[in-house]
């Protein structure tokens, strides 16, 4: 995106990080412009790049913009420019998120990882390194390997992209929105623990948990729509083969018993339903 003002007052580098105060971390331009100018701009620029990269994904709504980063406390974006053309060529949107993943013994764990957002790349720039680069910079700056990243309902671009850099292929299913890699559990400081669920009222341990104890393995980008436990921002997502088995005397089996008068064990199959963002 190319803007009538010059990127460069901004940005202090190609890569530059802007928080929710909407002020670029070491704004060079900010003792001339003034703080206003400098938000105004910078609103600018993420009306513009949000909007594009929405249309890019195909999603209902927004999902980057002036708004939701200034009410986000947790969340960050950086920016990559090129100061030559004077454009900004993309962005990559993080923040932290207190989340509970399923490793692939069904244990559930207490994380609040960095998690990726938001991740666009100009149509113009694609295909020239252009997001091999933000990603570098990116994981450099936060000191946070890729696949320690959880994905908000990845784009089938995005997963492709982590396919053909990172060679991540292997996803652990998860029945949220997110999506984790192989190595996703390994060598973690932001572990919280394990977390009980699927508890019934008389009973102190989790129950088992019957869940496939293997990846979903991605093989090319055709293939998204039609894996379990993905969940894509511009498709259907499907429900890995989870079916928690709880003990008896569960809530559930208080409020709605079998019509024998018994209590029914066996849980409804979940539906699949569409994670398209409604924000």
């Amino acid at each position: 995106m190319e803007y009538s003002f010059r990127v460069a007052e901004l940005f202090p580098k190609e890569v530059s990080l802007v928080g929710n105060d909407l002020i670029p971390v070491n704004c060079p331009g900010l003792p001339h412009l003034g703080v206003q100018v400098v938000k105004d701009r910078m609103s600018q620029i993420l009306e513009t790049m949000g909007r594009a990269s929405a249309e890019a994904q195909q999603l209902h709504s927004v999902i980057t913009n002036t708004e939701k980063l200034r009410t986000s406390v947790d969340q960050k974006i950086y920016f990559f420019c090129d100061f030559s053309s004077n454009q900004v060529v993309g962005l990559l949107k993080i923040g932290k998120k207190k989340l509970f993943m399923f490793d692939l013994s069904g244990t559930q764990h207490e994380f609040t990882p960095m998690c990726i957002l938001d991740f666009y790349v100009h149509e113009s720039r694609q295909r020239q390194g252009c997001g091999k680069f933000l990603f570098e910079q990116v994981m450099r700056e936060e000191g946070i390997p890729v696949e320690h990243f959880a994905i908000d309902r990845p784009s089938d671009k995005l997963l492709n992209f982590l396919r053909k850099h990172y060679n991540l292929a292997k996803i652990i299913p998860q029945v949220n929105n997110f999506v984790i890699f192989d190595g996703f559990f390994a060598n973690r400081s932001d572990y919280a623990g394990k977390k009980n669920r699927w508890r019934g009222l008389d009973q102190d341990q989790t129950p088992d948990i019957q869940r496939a104890s293997t990846f979903t393995i991605l093989e090319d980008s055709s293939d998204y729509n039609n894996q379990p436990g993905i969940h894509l921002r511009n498709g259907q997502s499907h429900i890995p083969n989870f079916v928690p088995r709880r003990h008896n005397t569960t809530i559930g089996e208080v409020l709605q018993p079998s019509q024998n008068g018994s209590h029914d064990h066996h849980q409804p199959e979940r539906s699949i339903s569409s994670y398209a963002r409604h924000m």
